[in-house]
């Protein structure tokens, strides 16, 4: 590189260049030997005393004032090999002096420092150290940069006492003209198709027309079912046919369509705003946090098992997290424990992995789980239900006295803090609002931000319910706080282990026991939701009509016998009023969705029913724009984006659709067709193995169930590895008879061949002698 220094601070090094220079390391502002260097900015008052003389450095200091850069770096004196830099990490040797450079003095030589090639590096490294990694290999090897002397004092450079501005600047690179990113229509036609492809999945498609579940397998209550929906559709047939009452009924309705209307799409704008109206949203405590206890970052003494003091003063060690999780997502999961450990130690945290059977396939997910931490519990449960995951994950947690319980998809928030505080006598759990967010923990435009702001509704239903009926009626399945003690009564009693809907089932059973839900509003947990309708993996149709959507029309019937045959433990007149009217919006809730069905029949050709409708879908927007900035204006964290509340009513418009094919989904499988899982006191009364707490080896191992899977894969590898010892041992004495079958006659002539039974002949250091034969005929000649 033939320019002088000037010319090289003109020149254009590129972006990350540029930005890797105007960098400042602490390191170099406090005089602080760096890691890497080999020499490094020493006190003279800590200068060793097997140095270079003064002398010396006068005569360098002399000879050196010809140039400002050389001015620049008299100061510097190279430490002794034998000294550390940094306590506790050995000395860097002095490398090679590398081809080129030119040796000014002989007895005064510097050692360049290695070249650096990689980003986050000004701890250690000066922004002269630092080159591009796309740089020709000849300006790094010496061919340009060590060409002259100023080269070569810029080349090997220093930390120097001086000003940085008087540090000259590193050899630049060749600048290059940039190239112009010219995209190809094929490669974006290609990206648009994949992405496109991604929303949809062909399987999902099949599942939605295949009908062979409605009908097998075959059991007397399906049949006897859809018997029954037969004959009430021949009835509205034959009904139809001779009194004409469907022309009727659709004259009427099209005559008072603004009523239908208002009834179909308005009634859940109308009940939003009525409880926006009673709800108060409370602000957050305004205690100053600092700034390192808002981030979320991993704190490496909670990793290594030790709270912090702010966390372990909060935190007294009586709440245990419960993670049920079957088939979960390393990295979900991972973030998951992240969010967890600034709040629990690895010891308070039980994941619960779960399954149709009695033993783990594989050992992935557990060592997983030891990677992160030793102390992290993991138990296997042979029971594939999220509630009886928790049922296990409770009872082992015996040195407990609540329970927290969350999804593998759901992240804690640095704001929580368990509300021990809400628990009495009648309150026994605590609910918490969620918040919506992909894979990367954000809130994306469509599916997510739609589905974000029907969380906050829900959280906000919840609220209002607390401060007005003194408890929320139903959890979120992501994640609440319960006493342990009510859990396991609540899960082993009353529960019916069905997953489906469990939430819901969570809340009637938690009525049945007289006992009430809180509601925490101060600390929000994000879950992941997904992100298409029909798309590969759990997509959002899936998710509603063969679980939410089919689980809530199943409970119609318990709706009705919490509305009407008992208080639900409650004694104030206000809130049993407000508990009734709850339900009561449940039950219009699912009736609703049966009425839209005959009036998309009677008015789905008619244009004026579209054009109103649509306009009265605009409603559902001035609810949550409400709750956006007059009710949570002191309240981000709880706010929806602003995209997804002016868009909802096209979200709106496809869960209308996904719950009417809940409704038919739950008539014609669920009633007649799902199968119920067993409850704990069934398996209990009948004896069942998976009941883990009542095995012997519960009381000395929880994850004994692993262990012995993991012992039976042992033995079957190695029964295995035997049985292919034994085959090969046998293929080689195969092969060894035919060797020596074929061999003889070359040997002893053609003389004709007579059998006899003999043992081989001792051979001399042969085959033989390895892999000796039993006896067998052999050929004699």
């Amino acid at each position: 590189m033939t320019g002088n220094i000037q010319e090289r601070r003109t020149s254009r090094p590129g972006r990350w260049f540029r930005r890797a220079f105007m960098r400042t390391s602490d390191v170099e502002s406090q005089h602080v030997p760096r890691l890497g260097s080999v020499s490094l900015v020493v006190d003279n008052a800590q200068m060793p005393q097997n140095q270079h003389t003064e002398d010396q450095l006068a005569a360098t200091k002399t000879k050196a004032s010809e140039s400002k850069v050389a001015q620049a770096r008299v100061s510097e004196v190279d430490i002794p090999s034998g000294e550390p830099l940094i306590p506790g990490l050995p000395s860097p040797t002095p490398p090679p002096v590398p081809y080129g450079l030119q040796q000014q003095e002989a007895n005064v030589l510097e050692v360049p420092r290695p070249v650096l090639t990689t980003k986050n590096s000004s701890a250690y490294y000066l922004p002269c150290d630092i080159y591009r990694a796309d740089m020709n290999t000849d300006d790094v090897h010496g061919n340009d940069v060590y060409a002259n002397h100023s080269a070569a004092l810029s080349s090997s450079s220093v930390t120097s006492s001086a000003p940085s501005e008087g540090r000259p600047l590193a050899a630049s690179p060749t600048p290059r003209r940039k190239r112009h990113c010219t995209l190809n229509p094929w490669t974006l036609l290609k990206a648009g198709w994949a992405q496109f492809t991604s929303c949809f999945d062909p399987q999902c498609f099949w599942k939605m027309i295949d009908i062979r579940e409605i009908f097998f397998p075959f059991t007397w209550k399906r049949y006897i079912t859809l018997t029954v929906i037969g004959l009430l559709i021949g009835a509205l047939i034959v009904t139809q046919h001779y009194f004409h009452w469907m022309e009727a009924s659709m004259a009427i309705t099209r005559s008072n369509m603004l009523p239908v209307l208002v009834l179909v799409l308005g009634l859940e704008p109308i009940m939003i705003t009525i409880i926006i109206i009673f709800a108060k949203v409370p602000d957050l405590d305004t205690t100053p946090i600092s700034s390192t206890d808002a981030e979320k970052t991993v704190d490496i003494e909670a990793r290594g098992g030790v709270l912090s003091e702010k966390a372990a003063a909060v935190n007294d060690h009586r709440t245990a997290l419960v993670i049920p999780c079957h088939n979960s997502d390393h990295e979900a999961m991972l973030r998951v424990l992240e969010s967890a450990y600034p709040h629990f130690r690895p010891c308070d945290i039980f994941v619960i992995d779960n399954a149709r059977s009695m033993h783990p396939k594989d050992s992935t997910f557990r060592e997983f789980i030891r990677s992160q931490h030793e102390e992290i519990n993991y138990i296997w449960s042979p029971v594939g239900s999220k509630n009886y995951a928790q049922l296990v994950g409770a009872v082992a947690a015996e040195q407990y006295e609540f329970i927290m319980t969350v999804d593998d998809d759901v992240c804690i928030p640095a704001s929580f803090r368990p509300p021990i505080h809400k628990i009495n006598d009648v309150m026994k759990g605590v609910a918490f609002p969620l918040k919506a967010t992909n894979a990367a923990g954000k809130v994306s435009f469509g599916m997510v931000a739609w589905q974000d702001c029907e969380y906050r509704m829900a959280g906000l239903t919840k609220l209002a319910e607390e401060q007005i009926c003194g408890g929320a009626v139903f959890p979120h399945g992501a994640g609440w706080f319960c006493e342990r003690a009510t859990m396991i009564d609540l899960i082993s009693n009353y529960h019916s282990l069905d997953f489906i809907a469990e939430d819901v089932n969570t809340g009637i059973s938690m009525m049945r026991m007289k006992k009430s839900l809180g509601f925490d509003a101060t600390c929000v947990l994000e879950t992941e939701v997904p992100t298409t309708v029909f798309g590969k993996g759990l997509n959002w149709y899936h998710q509603r009509v063969r679980s939410w959507e089919m689980g809530r029309h199943g409970r119609l019937l318990a709706f009705f016998d919490r509305f009407f045959c008992s208080f639900n433990g409650l004694t104030n007149p206000i809130a049993i009023f407000a508990q009734k009217f709850i339900l009561f919006y449940s039950i219009a809730c699912i009736i609703v969705d049966w009425v839209r069905i005959p009036v998309i029949v009677t008015m789905g050709a008619n244009g004026a029913y579209w054009r109103q409708a649509g306009l009265l879908s605009l409603v559902s927007i001035f609810p949550i724009l409400w709750f956006k900035y007059i009710s949570c204006r002191r309240r981000p964290d709880l706010q929806p984006t602003f995209w997804g509340a002016v868009t909802i009513p096209v979200y709106k418009q496809l869960y209308y659709l996904v719950s009417v094919i809940g409704g038919i989904r739950a008539l014609v499988y669920y009633i007649g067709g799902h199968k119920r899982p067993l409850t704990v006191k069934q398996m209990i009364k009948a004896g069942d193995e998976r009941v883990l707490w009542l095995d012997p080896r519960w009381a000395t191992n929880k994850g004994y169930l692993a262990d012995e899977g993991e012992n039976l894969r042992l033995a079957k590898e190695a029964a295995t590895a035997s049985d292919v010892a034994t085959l090969s041992s046998d293929a080689k004495r195969t092969s060894l008879s035919i060797s020596e079958k074929q061999s003889l006659p070359t040997l002893m002539g053609s003389s004709p061949p007579s059998y006899s039974t003999l043992r081989p002949p001792t051979a001399s250091q042969t085959t033989l002698d390895i892999l000796p034969a039993p006896p067998r005929a052999w050929l004699v000649y």
